[in-house]
């Protein structure tokens, strides 16, 4: 935990789905009361990855991004938060996304966290409304194609 190492890489849904899906329960279905049903929508296998693993190789965090630009699912285990776990995440996400070729991303913050994705350069746009039962705001971000770095943080 605190001052543990951990690394961030790309994930294969085909080989690490019982991983990602694990760090996603714990937060989203036994932390956030989330229901099953919403939480695993059938979608992962559409989606780009990233997983953070501790020094054992254990899941300590989670994300996908779909092809059409949507992040989600961004997780991280309880004692692990603080450490810029979810930064890493959101920064492969993004690398992935620009590998791919996907310049606007989008995502449904939960509005507790969008601090955060404010410092990816994502903005708000329309009305809060929720989600899961959770309050959540749509925010969007825009690249020109020519950005070499992502979620510096600053």
């Amino acid at each position: 935990m605190k001052g543990e190492s951990w690394s961030v890489r790309e994930a294969q849904w085909s080989i690490d789905c019982d991983d990602l899906l694990e760090v996603r329960g714990a937060v989203f279905i036994v932390e956030q009361g989330v229901d099953v049903s919403v939480e695993r929508d059938g979608r992962d296998g559409e989606c780009l990855h990233a997983i953070a693993e501790d020094s054992a190789g254990l899941p300590i965090g989670a994300g996908r991004i779909s092809r059409g630009g949507k992040v989600g699912r961004i997780a991280v285990l309880g004692g692990w938060r603080g450490q810029g776990v979810g930064m890493a995440i959101m920064r492969e996400l993004l690398r992935q996304a620009q590998h791919a070729g996907i310049w606007k991303t989008y995502l449904h913050s939960q509005s507790s966290a969008a601090g955060f994705y404010l410092r990816f350069g994502y903005q708000p746009e329309g009305d809060e409304f929720l989600e899961a039962n959770i309050p959540h705001m749509k925010m969007i971000r825009v690249v020109d194609g020519n950005e070499k770095t992502v979620g510096s943080g600053h």
